[in-house]
């Protein structure tokens, strides 16, 4: 409307005029508040209580998250699962930034798991004290902004680089700016604050309880709901009900404690309480673990429960109660649920097709092997190798599993296969294909199970395990159908779904090979162990030797030919250490070889120790001069232009990857069309690790690589192509997107 004045030629000019202040009030806007950030299920902003501050005095800062319908964020305590926003400042010294101001949260039901969090707009307010008066005319304040926002099916971890410059004023400046129009919603969110009380509280531990009595000037006895929520995580279970007795002058809530109690001696607590025809209110104080109390319970006048299940009389900041995606009840519960039971489902599925995968076809030569000896043995013996072989696989999907874990709970930003991005875990994956390919040659002998044939199954239990173990390791490079979707949802939600989740993979991997263990039916279908095998067990030496040669290529794009050789010397050493250590076992000369082989094994470890530091980083160009390397600039910058845009997510490990881009990505059928329709291809290279490829991975739902996207001019979202590709299937997804 204002352009639109400003640039009518009948316009008179008292009418422009009129306009001016306005315009000049648009226009300074950014001065004292930053522009708004939208990532794809969060606006933020960084906003300042007033249009300017004074040298010397102390400011107050707000950041707002308001995330899309049906998405939440979370409170300072999360609960059993999720993160709370957090700041990281850049700004001039002498600036002393306070901690983020949270309201009251709400109940954000998962399953069997119980969050604490906002669905609403959120205002959380910070102080800013000047140690040192501010110089200049104006401070310019950068901070990076970190949250979790997740809906009823997917947490999605975002963040945002804010800005914001904020005018200095001079000493004698009016009061003028202390009527800034943010004003009224710093005042709404300061009263949503909860209120700072020096009200003595403390608690005590009784058994598998916890009771906190708080000692009140306020006669709380009416009120109709009462929930307490404690700042220390893991403190309390957040998912049982809370025992709530009331006095004239005292509240003694009793909870069942969480996995955590033990190491707090002092925490923070929020109570909030609903009073029969008055607002919510919610006070703030500090408890300390009771010496020598012996948390004794005398009855109180008034009792009742509180569940966060029912909302525990209590709603979100704002009083609107958490609907979808953060409702109480067991609708958002049954949802969540519906969602596991599908991932655990494509994850059953997945593991089972991940048996036929190019990554595994070398592993899949031992199990076959292991497979065609079990005809040759006794049922028992059979099953007892089918269930090391589970057992290897399981305990192998659990350590991943808790490695992803621990990683993300770190802030690390991790997915599938992350290890294959390390150079050194590459060359000892490496080192172990030449080893197992030593060892069915016959250069060396040691039991390990479906490569010892020299004895019975039963000497090969622990190798049973360790081929399931190894099957595990190779695989991760692989994706399969049905994987991408159930790890994307496991690998963002809480440790026991993404536990549950990798387990049912493993399961599904394992399947094939335990179904023959266990089926006597299927054994006799097999042929009989024979001389035949010695021959077929050295045969299977050179999958193992391709695969060897094969993580050598990767290790070179990744790292460099400099570390790339380090590792071909110690896999030169351990070969000569292995035939060392066998032609040691001798009657004659044994102490040369045993030397040898010691020698050798001192190479190897010497060479993996130098190895992580000749590694160089790659570059990573792209594989073709009509290709450009992803980024999110050069993407903005071309769907800006409106220009049909295809990003494919690859990495040297992913055998996969590399599959389809021979096959159809790399294919004159595909490059003849993409180029007839002026699509810009985008390349992002995940060998290494790419905090900014991760990302995108996780706004996918994806945990790993693998990831086809189409960008069609004026679409808001992307188009998300299978992960097995063909020609003919992403001509036909992009021509009719």
């Amino acid at each position: 409307m204002i352009m639109r004045g400003a640039n009518s030629r009948t316009g008179k000019i008292r009418q422009r005029r009129k306009w001016l202040p306005v315009l000049g009030a648009v226009l300074c806007l950014p001065l004292a508040q930053a522009v708004p950030v939208k990532t794809d299920h969060t606006q933020v902003e960084l906003l300042a209580e007033t249009s300017s501050i004074r040298s010397g005095e102390t400011f107050t800062l707000g950041l707002k998250l308001t995330p899309d319908p049906g998405w939440h964020t979370y409170w300072i305590n999360p609960g059993d699962a999720g993160k709370a926003a957090s700041l990281r400042w850049d700004a001039p010294e002498g600036l002393e930034f306070g901690e983020l101001g949270f309201p009251a949260p709400g109940f954000v039901p998962f399953m069997d798991l119980m969050s604490y969090g906002y669905n609403e707009p959120t205002l959380l307010l910070l102080e800013v004290a000047q140690k040192e008066p501010l110089s200049g005319d104006r401070l310019s304040l950068r901070a990076r902004a970190s949250w979790l926002v997740c809906d009823d099916k997917l947490c999605i971890p975002e963040r945002a680089d804010l800005e914001l410059e904020i005018p200095i004023a001079g000493g004698d400046a009016a009061d003028a700016d202390q009527e800034d129009w943010r004003v009224a919603e710093f005042a709404q969110a300061r009263a949503l604050l909860p209120q700072a009380m020096d009200w003595p509280a403390a608690f005590v531990q009784r058994g598998e309880e916890l009771v906190f009595d708080i000692s009140t000037p306020l006669s709380l006895q009416q009120a109709s709901g009462l929930y307490l929520f404690p700042e220390a995580e893991g403190m309390i279970d957040h998912t049982a009900e809370q025992q709530v007795g009331l006095w004239s002058d005292r509240v003694r809530i009793a909870v069942p404690t969480g996995p955590r109690v033990a190491r707090y001696e002092t925490t923070g607590l929020v109570l909030s309480v609903d009073m029969e025809n008055a607002p919510r209110q919610a006070f703030s104080l500090t408890a300390r673990r009771a010496v020598g109390g012996d948390g004794s319970m005398d009855a109180a006048p008034v009792g009742f429960s509180s569940s966060p299940w029912d909302g525990g009389g209590h709603a979100v900041a704002g009083d609107a109660p958490m609907e979808s995606g953060g409702a109480a009840g067991s609708g958002g519960g049954a949802t969540f649920g519906a969602g596991l039971l599908q991932a655990i489902v494509f994850a059953i599925l997945g593991g089972l097709i991940l048996n036929l995968m190019p990554c595994v076809l070398p592993i899949l030569s031992l199990k076959a092997l292991g497979v065609a000896r079990m005809a040759g043995e006794d049922p028992a013996v059979a099953r007892g190798a089918g269930l090391q072989f589970l057992a290897g696989v399981l305990v192998s999907f659990l350590i991943l599993a808790a490695l992803i874990i621990g990683l993300r709970a770190g802030g690390e930003a991790v997915g599938w296969a992350f290890h294959m991005q390390n150079p050194l875990i590459v060359a000892i994956l490496a080192l172990v294909m030449v080893a197992v390919g030593l060892n069915l040659l016959g250069v060396f002998e040691v039991n390990v199970g479906a490569g010892a044939l020299g004895g019975k199954a039963t000497q090969g239990k622990a190798g049973e395990f360790f081929t399931g173990v190894l099957a595990v390791l190779v695989a991760t490079p692989c994706t399969a159908p049905f994987m991408a979707p159930a790890l994307g949802y496991a690998i963002l939600q809480p440790a026991t779904v993404t536990v549950s989740v990798f387990l049912a993979l493993g399961l599904g991997f394992a399947l094939p090979y335990f179904v023959v263990a266990f089926l006597p039916g299927a054994q006799r279908l097999l042929p009989r162990p024979g001389a035949w095998m010695v021959s077929f067990r050295q045969a299977l030496a050179f999958p193992m030797l391709a695969t060897a040669i094969w993580l050598y290529w990767v290790l070179g794009n990744q790292a460099g030919v400099d570390a790339l050789t380090l590792a071909l010397i110690s896999a030169l050493a351990l070969a000569l250490g292995a035939f060392g250590w066998r032609r040691g076992a001798g009657a004659g000369y044994s102490r040369p070889w045993r030397a040898a082989s010691m020698a050798g094994l001192a190479v190897v470890l010497l060479s993996l120790w130098t190895l992580p530091r000749a590694v160089v980083e790659a570059d990573g160009p792209p594989g073709t001069s009509d290709e450009i390397a992803y980024s999110e600039t050069v993407l903005e910058e071309l769907r800006a232009q409106r220009e049909p845009v295809f990003a494919y997510f690859t990495a040297d490990w992913c055998i996969t990857c590399k599959v389809n881009e021979r096959v159809a990505l790399k294919s004159d059928a595909v490059r003849q069309f993409l180029l007839r329709e002026g699509v810009q291809v985008l390349v992002g290279d995940w060998t290494n690790e790419d905090p900014e490829i991760t990302e995108v991975l996780q706004r996918h739902g994806r945990a790993g690589v693998p990831l086809y996207l189409y960008f069609k001019p004026g679409s808001a979202e992307a188009l998300v192509l299978p992960q097995i590709l063909t020609p003919d299937l992403v001509i036909d997804a992009i021509e009719n997107a």
